[in-house]
């Protein structure tokens, strides 16, 4: 899940808890589609290099998806609206934990290869 820069402490932690709470409120209501980004790439050290340029404000997502992404069809990596059906299982799984407008800190191993997902909203 991502993280933002800046603030610590009790409003950093309440925060964090928020984000969760958004996400288990998301699970129990049962979300029938998203909004997703993605970046996708052969190799796990290469997606993780990719959150690292990410995380260090280098580059923005869109602009790595742009640089970096196997998947050239979107457009900044965007994927629109899509369907639990229309997406594999482990990369609904893993951006039904990421709060929206945050990205997976971790690769997502799926039968395409690795992907860094970006969450823009759920509905």
């Amino acid at each position: 899940m991502g993280k933002d820069k800046g603030g610590g402490g009790k409003a950093q932690a309440a925060r964090e808890a928020a984000e969760k709470k958004a996400v288990a409120d998301s699970k129990a209501k049962g979300v029938e589609a998203m909004e997703v980004r993605h970046i996708l790439v052969e190799k796990h050290g290469k997606a993780a290099e990719i959150i690292e340029i990410i995380k260090s404000g280098k580059m923005g997502f869109n602009e790595a998806a742009r640089e970096y992404s196997m998947d050239k069809a979107g457009k900044s990596g965007l994927l629109g609206w899509k369907r639990k059906p229309e997406l594999d299982q482990d990369f609904w799984a893993a951006a039904l934990d990421v709060p929206e407008g945050k990205y997976t800190e971790e690769p997502v191993k799926t039968q395409y290869g690795y992907h860094i997902i970006m969450v823009q909203a759920r509905k």
